[in-house]
């Protein structure tokens, strides 16, 4: 499954850092100045090419219809863009590539949440929550804005932060570079009730 691949291209970061851990132990057995700067070098080239991996695009590339996915309608993940950071300040959006349940159709989602999504999740069934729902709401309000809110009736008036970008890892454009309808809104999953 694609979303598989993406998590498990994150754990490069894993291998890098291992590999680090081997060159410091190296040195200190070697007690090597060259093997200093090949380290230095190194993990330079490796934080620049982490935090340069993300690009972002302008939110008119997609089509957006509001009408793709229903409330709480259950979803399966095929792809998640991730993004540089947290997105705290809502400065973005997260792309993500799902599959109805109730359809069959494929569709992209934008959120502002950073969901955090990990590999053994990827056949986990999520619903998906529009911009009605008052937990997108919640979800959509900045930490600066969260202070204001007493109560859960202040969401009712709550107005949108316009975002206009959407983040984007290039190397995963042969899967978010689509034409699939788009919805905005947020992802998780509702209790089943027991009886």
């Amino acid at each position: 499954m694609y979303f598989k691949s993406v998590i498990l291209n994150n754990s490069k970061r894993k291998s890098i850092e291992d590999f680090i851990y081997f060159c410091i132990c190296f040195m200190k057995i070697s007690n090597t100045i060259p093997l200093l700067i090949i380290l230095f070098t190194s993990s330079c080239l490796f934080t620049n090419n982490h935090q340069n991996k993300y690009e972002f695009w302008n939110i008119s590339k997609f089509n957006i219809d509001n009408n793709t996915l229903t409330d709480s309608e259950e979803i399966k993940l095929i792809y998640s863009s991730r993004g540089p950071d947290f997105n705290k300040d809502l400065e973005y959006y997260f792309h993500i590539i799902a599959v109805s349940q109730k359809t069959g159709d494929t569709v992209n989602i934008l959120t502002s949440i950073n969901n955090g999504f990990k590999t053994d999740e990827a056949d986990k069934v999520y619903n998906f929550f529009n911009q009605d729902n008052i937990i997108t709401k919640m979800m959509h309000v900045s930490s600066d804005s969260s202070n204001k809110m007493n109560h859960v009736d202040d969401y009712n008036n709550f107005k949108y932060k316009k975002i206009s970008k959407v983040a984007r890892d290039p190397n995963f454009d042969y899967l978010a570079d689509n034409q699939y309808p788009t919805i905005i809104g947020s992802i998780g999953t509702l209790s089943k009730k027991t009886e």
